[in-house]
């Protein structure tokens, strides 16, 4: 038997419901809560210098980790037994996880839209006429997510490019989870995901122009609320 495929127009998208109670007719409204949590700034932030657009998610069901690696180039010295080390750098990098549940028919397609174009925009720049990549240089994406990833100097990442986290994704994935079931819209022929998971990899690049470092005299040098705000104007200077 052929599995029915409910039209939009028959499907309780959950915005709200009216029927009559035991005391009455009465109208229930259900709201979303997540939207309160959106509105308050717990949002993760991707911003697009070349398009000049940002696209925005709840940060429902998120999992973040950072990697620093401390980057030493390494050199074989012949009859040592230590070899020698210059420091290279340091590479900061961001394992990035998050839901995106739909409340209704509306917040699904918006997922949808959403994952699409954070996909476009990992394309580059290119010449109408040739179709010649034109971009050159650091990649131009900016992440921002609360007081975890935002610029140096900036006490949390805020709808200002400027307070957001310079870098670029070095992996996306995401994945319809079908047990959790679609919305369906023109008349059954497009299904969208009540929920997608997605993940990330992405890749720091800091601003060159700003010193990241200690002073003679032992004292940090660089950026305040680097990498992360602590809570206090000094943030981790406290410590020594």
């Amino acid at each position: 038997m052929a599995e029915e495929v409910v039209p939009a127009e028959a499907v309780d998208n959950g915005n709200s419901t009216g029927g009559a109670t035991s005391g009455g007719s009465s109208t229930v409204t259900t709201s979303d809560y997540s939207d309160n949590l959106f509105a308050g700034n717990q949002k993760i932030i991707f911003h697009h210098k070349w398009s000049n657009s940002s696209i925005e998610f709840k940060a429902f069901d998120i999992s973040y980790s950072e990697s620093i690696t401390n980057d030493w180039q390494e050199v074989a010295l012949p009859r040592r037994i230590n070899r020698s080390y210059t420091w290279s750098g340091v590479i900061r990098s961001i394992a990035l996880g998050w839901s995106m549940p739909a409340f209704d028919l509306t917040e699904a397609k918006s997922n949808m839209a959403k994952c699409t174009k954070l996909v476009q925009m990992m394309y580059p720049m290119t010449d109408g006429n040739t179709k010649q990549i034109i971009g050159g240089g650091n990649p131009i994406w900016h992440l921002g997510i609360m007081n975890w990833a935002h610029a140096e100097g900036s006490q949390f990442a805020t709808d200002d490019a400027s307070t957001l986290l310079a870098g670029f994704p070095g992996s996306f994935s995401w994945n319809i989870v079908p047990e959790d079931g679609f919305l369906y819209s023109d008349g059954g022929q497009s299904a969208f995901p009540k929920n997608i998971k997605a993940s990330m990899g992405y890749t720091v690049l800091l601003d060159d122009s700003k010193n990241f470092g200690y002073s003679a005299e032992g004292k940090w040098d660089g950026p305040e609320h680097f990498p992360w705000y602590g809570g206090s104007s000094d943030d981790g200077g406290t410590l020594g």
